[in-house]
């Protein structure tokens, strides 16, 4: 083996780890038989193998590295998301510990197994440098997730959610690949880089129907309007540690795909998208909020949220270069929604834990009183309701927002800041009422309605997602600086 050869594998370690670790937990779950082993805790240990491997080879991750005869990206930008998506998976495995019985999965095994191949699907689709490669990541991300989703077999509400995915995504998978088939066509490469080079020299409508084909694609794993129907009926369905891992690391992965695609391979079509992500960022944002209005349950009112927080950072989309600073705001602001949102998800399993067959368990009047019956749980879900909103102490929130919306002002996109200000301000009314609901009404027969008693892992996530809600708007510089700097040489 060269040491080319052995370089690639330093600097691809992270999903090689992961990939392995979801066959090894098979293997030894077909080998334990039915017998009770310790299955999380073998796949924490695979997780932390995978992030020490990441933080051991980070030096070789520099501008313009790539491994694998340049169809794997190993800059520092691919090596935040790397690092984002494995602690997104983190959080998932420790607030399913101990709750998957009762979320309706009976084979543990198996679950932990798709999860690991669904993480190192989005690794690949994040992190590739060609195109046909970012395929195959979507596609080994998608089909695990579309078992994940319905992982809770006796569960008619799972089966259903992960029938809609596997649908919607399959169609959704065939536009992208008709799209990348075509544009191969015109450029005769599949690979992101020498895509710019030749689409400088033909300007032609293939080409715009190539990128419009690969957009919506894009479009519909962030979850943005239009193509954002299945994802309130997913995530209500899909076990709630499922639905957390979606809405966190399936588009965090899927927000640095397509910054690679849009600024790298299609910057010199910036005039042709910049025009639909604008359009799709406005309607996102405020079909999203509006919508979100009227929810009772809970996941799907954070579905609706999930999709208007695309809407958010698709405005970064439009800030491109250093001098704008829309990729830094954007990567602050999915680390910041990712603590966020599997915080919020967390409390919410926990309410809803031990009633998951029923289908009104995340109902918002579940959560009447809750600061009576559970007081930690119902400060931590306001810490997170007001970070969601951009409202104090929820500063991380607020924070990232303003980052937001002011790269789309330096880019001339004011009108744009304004309306994300705007749908900004009318999703506080939402998130309020739930604050309102576990604060300020009374139980109202809730107290029959049995919690879920945090556990260790549990408790440590919901104490972590509040501590880093609150640290990064305190100190928000030390990340918004690495995030600039990973974007410098993008």
């Amino acid at each position: 083996m060269t040491t080319v050869g052995l370089k690639d594998i330093a600097l691809s370690s992270p999903v090689l780890l992961i990939g392995g670790g979801s066959l090894l937990m098979l293997l030894v779950d077909v080998f334990m038989g039915k017998r009770e082993w310790p299955r999380a805790f073998l796949a924490m240990a695979i997780l932390l193998v995978a992030l020490i491997s990441l933080g051991v080879f980070y030096p070789p991750f520099q501008a313009g590295v790539m491994a694998f005869n340049g169809f794997v990206y190993a800059d520092v930008f691919s090596w935040l998301i790397t690092l984002l998506v494995l602690f997104g998976t983190m959080l998932t495995v420790l607030i399913g510990m101990n709750v998957l019985e009762q979320e309706g999965i009976e084979s543990p095994g198996e679950y932990y197994s798709l999860l690991f191949m669904a993480t190192a699907g989005a690794i690949v689709f994040a992190t590739a440098a060609e195109l046909v490669t970012l395929f195959i990541g979507l596609e080994t991300m998608s089909m695990a997730l579309y078992c994940l989703c319905g992982a809770a077999l006796r569960s008619r509400r799972s089966s259903e959610s992960a029938l809609k995915y596997f649908l919607l995504g399959s169609f959704s998978s065939a536009i992208m690949l008709y799209g990348i088939a075509l544009l191969y066509g015109i450029t005769g490469t599949t690979l992101i880089e020498p895509i710019a080079e030749a689409l400088s020299r033909t300007d032609t409508v293939l080409a715009h129907c190539s990128l419009a084909l690969i957009l919506i694609g894009f479009v519909f794993k962030i979850g943005a309007v239009p193509f954002h129907f299945w994802a309130p009926d997913v995530y209500e369905g899909a076990p709630t540690p499922v639905t957390a891992f979606m809405a966190c690391v399936i588009k965090t992965s899927a927000v640095g795909a397509a910054l690679r695609v849009l600024w790298v391979g299609f910057g010199g079509q910036v005039l042709f998208w910049s025009g639909t992500i604008w359009y799709v960022a406005v309607l996102t944002m405020i079909l999203a909020n509006l919508v979100a209005l009227r929810q009772r349950s809970l996941k799907r009112m954070l579905a609706y949220s999930s999709i208007a927080h695309a809407g958010y950072m698709m405005m970064g989309f439009l800030s491109r270069g250093t001098q704008y600073d829309g990729g830094a705001a954007i990567l602050y602001y999915l680390v910041v929604y990712t603590i966020l949102t599997v915080g919020a998800f967390s409390v919410v399993l926990a309410v809803t834990a031990k009633h998951s067959a029923n289908p009104h368990s995340d109902d918002i009047s579940r959560f009447y009183g809750l600061a009576e019956r559970n007081p930690f749980l119902a400060l931590s879900m306001a810490v997170f309701m007001l970070g969601l909103a951009g409202i104090p102490p929820g500063m991380a929130g607020l924070l990232g927002k303003f980052y937001l919306f002011s790269a789309a002002v330096k880019a001339n996109y004011v009108g744009l800041a304004i309306v994300g200000v705007l749908c900004s301000a009318v999703s506080a009314y939402y998130y309020l009422r739930v604050i309102v609901a576990m604060y300020f009404r009374e139980s109202d027969g809730a107290e029959k309605f049995e919690l879920l008693e945090p556990s260790v892992a549990l408790g440590s996530v919901l104490t972590l997602c509040v501590i880093g809600a609150v640290f990064l708007g305190i100190f928000p510089s030390a990340l918004y600086e690495s995030a600039a700097a990973a974007m410098v040489h993008f």
